[in-house]
């Protein structure tokens, strides 16, 4: 019987031993907040998915390395801001950067390094914009909360209106509201082409190119070290094999 005892002791402790099966490490939950920006965050159920900036996001944290569950929170871009600002969310996507930004936010790397602007008007109209300053001479449309580059908002002026998203910027444009607008490539040819109006608009000769990039921004207010760190190392794993590439063609396909 004591022999018996001993072998049992000993296999036990051979089970324990640190070639036994290690203990998956536990999900942590990532409160994501941020507001539909089609085609980079779609709404909730969207066919052809999140969008592109979560996919990003999510692919980017596992091939860090991280055990992360997203919590994608849908709302208004200011309260997205206002939710990282106060440590209510942990980190949003798709979002540039600027010195009022950097007192409550850390930064990834950069994985969109240019950003491309078009102007749209009504097909057939009179409209148009072949450098900077011909904007000036337009009522031009703008979707609150988002960020346009200063070269743009300086020609406009106070001559613009500003609607809730995209696509009412869009429908301010069919609806005569606004003789142009002004959206991010991506943005826009995924926006018109949803609201089925790629034949309503004719897109300006004139384009401005930001190259202010594109960053996942964690809050200050609340612990992302790990976080931070597995983003960064999935993102370059990404970039350096196309996937971010890949991912954006398959939305604007």
């Amino acid at each position: 019987m004591t022999s018996r005892r001993l072998w049992l002791a000993g296999s036990a402790a051979t089970l324990a031993g640190p070639w036994a099966l290690a203990e998956p490490e536990p999900e942590q939950t990532l409160v994501l907040a941020t507001a539909p920006y089609p085609p980079f965050v779609n709404l909730p159920g969207h066919p052809r998915g999140e969008g592109i900036d979560i996919d990003i996001a999510r692919e980017a944290l596992r091939r860090g390395g991280g055990h992360y569950r997203l919590d994608v929170q849908m709302v208004p871009w200011r309260r997205a801001l206002f939710m990282l600002e106060h440590g209510v969310a942990d980190f949003t996507t798709t979002i540039a950067r600027t010195p009022e930004r950097d007192r409550f936010l850390d930064w990834s790397t950069a994985y969109r390094t240019r950003i491309v602007y078009r102007f749209y008007s009504r097909k057939g109209s009179k409209v148009s914009v072949r450098r900077i300053e011909d904007v000036a001479r337009y009522r031009l449309g703008l979707s609150a909360g988002f960020f346009y580059p200063e070269p743009i908002l300086q020609q406009a002026g106070q001559n613009v209106e500003h609607a809730k998203d995209i696509a009412t910027v869009v429908r301010l444009l069919q609806t005569g509201r606004v003789e142009l607008i002004v959206i991010s490539n991506y943005a826009g040819v995924w926006e018109i082409r949803e609201q089925g109006m790629a034949g309503q608009f004719d897109v300006q000769p004139f384009e401005h190119s930001n190259e202010n990039s594109a960053f996942m921004a964690f809050s200050r207010s609340r612990p992302h070290a790990a976080a931070l760190a597995a983003m960064n190392t999935g993102l370059a794993a990404m970039q350096r094999d196309g996937s971010i590439t890949r991912m954006e063609q398959r939305y604007l396909r």
